[in-house]
């Protein structure tokens, strides 16, 4: 990379645009068959509970392998484990497709668990290595609505894939747009990565590079900020889905309808948070964005006299867990080296994924309990607590290895 495209935005080199091409075709596929997966896992006979068994399987999968998908980026380098991530997951959709029992679809939906885990860690690595910390805040915003943008196409193109050829017949699209994408990242990642060089480490040297890290604030915010986020996420659109159609009387197509204005209000302040972030710090962007998450998601439990906030809350919700991911993915630029962790990246995936398998759970169990407005008061409570947190951190962020604009914060 040359000095003069150093300085260009993320969304003017193409090298960035390569990867985003990547990250829309899997998406998109991803939201194909968001929609028709639990339809198809009900055609084998299997009540609700077990439909769950399908993306729990999946979930689980991707979380214990973040470690070690990390760990193999840091040891084969990133274009490998990408692409192997992503002929893995291709493999499992064919398998899932072609399933004749219940099990052997949940099988090979774990199988694609774990290659999601190394096609991720592959991907944000290289991002986070070809885009210089002092941009980060807006590659993460360009390619988080990168896969905002597949997903919200998707459910639609499955829906007409699925009525046309069949309920299986999304999960072999998917598949087949997978080695589509692992084409592209063959072709976009190849060359080598000039601005920090690679350096290929066993999984110990990996472990003992990231080591450091535990004890950087902005690391540690990182990782908190990435679980609030899929935690929040995973509260309001499964349990938030539950309060609206049981206590406020919502159709199906109304609670249809705040789930993509959960959406909206992600996609509507990315690209402004990643400016921000970037120009004025990554602590002017995340302690708003934490405060109105916490405080939409308590709102959401003291709706049921006034419906149409419920579209307000989420909307907001939308909004503080976009302004915060983008936040997260500035302070990882800025704590991990200039050569890159796979092994970093890794564990802040494994944080992200804890708080979207925990949230339906915990805050599930209270809603049937003490109630809801109790359950999303508890949902607001992690937010709050890397609120708190996040008052270490400095004013301005800084790149690995210069010195700090105000060195008398806290920086761990």
């Amino acid at each position: 990379m040359s000095v003069d495209d150093a300085a260009l935005p993320p969304l003017r080199r193409p090298e960035f645009r390569n990867l985003l091409g990547v990250s829309v075709t899997v998406a998109l596929g991803f939201g194909m068959v968001i929609p028709i997966l639990p339809l198809f896992a009900r055609s084998f006979g299997v009540g609700l509970a077990a439909v769950g068994l399908v993306q729990l399987a999946f979930g689980l999968a991707r979380f214990v392998s973040n470690l070690a998908a990390g760990l193999a980026v840091d040891r084969f380098g990133e274009r490998a484990s990408t692409i192997a991530g992503l002929l893995i997951v291709s493999l499992s959709s064919y398998g899932a497709g072609a399933a004749q029992s219940f099990w052997q679809l949940v099988a090979a939906r774990g199988i694609g668990g774990a290659g999601s885990a190394l096609f991720m860690a592959g991907l944000m690595n290289r991002i986070l290595r070809i885009v210089e910390p002092e941009m980060m805040g807006r590659a993460t915003g360009a390619f988080r609505s990168s896969f905002l943008v597949g997903i919200a196409a998707g459910p639609f193109l499955g829906g007409i894939v699925a009525t046309r050829f069949g309920r299986a017949a999304p999960l072999h699209f998917y598949a087949t747009g997978l080695l589509v994408a692992a084409v592209v990242a063959w072709i976009a990642m190849r060359g080598p990565v000039v601005r920090r060089a690679t350096e290929r480490r066993s999984p110990m040297e990996a472990l003992r590079a990231a080591a450091p890290l535990v004890h950087d604030v902005r690391y540690a915010v990182a990782l908190l900020a990435t679980f609030v986020g899929w935690w929040s996420l995973a509260a309001v659109q499964n349990i938030g889905a539950v309060l609206a159609l049981e206590r406020l009387g919502f159709s199906e197509d109304l609670v249809g309808l705040a789930t993509t204005l959960l959406a909206v209000g992600e996609i509507g302040v990315l690209l402004v948070a990643g400016r921000v972030a970037d120009r004025r710090g990554r602590r002017i962007v995340l302690l708003p964005s934490l405060a109105v998450a916490a405080l939409a998601t308590a709102a959401l439990g003291h709706v049921e006299g006034e419906p149409a906030l419920y579209f307000v809350f989420m909307m907001l919700v939308g909004a503080g867990v976009s302004a915060g991911g983008v936040a997260a993915g500035g302070l990882l630029a800025d704590a991990i080296p200039r050569e890159g962790s796979g092994t970093a990246v890794g564990v802040n995936q494994m944080a992200g994924d804890l708080g979207y398998l925990l949230a339906p759970f915990l805050i599930g169990a209270l809603a049937d309990g003490p109630g809801f407005p109790v359950a999303f008061l508890v949902a607001a409570l992690p937010a709050a607590f890397v609120f708190v947190r996040a008052l270490q951190l400095p004013r301005r962020s800084h790149a690995p290895g210069r010195p700090a604009v105000e060195p008398s914060e806290p920086v761990g």
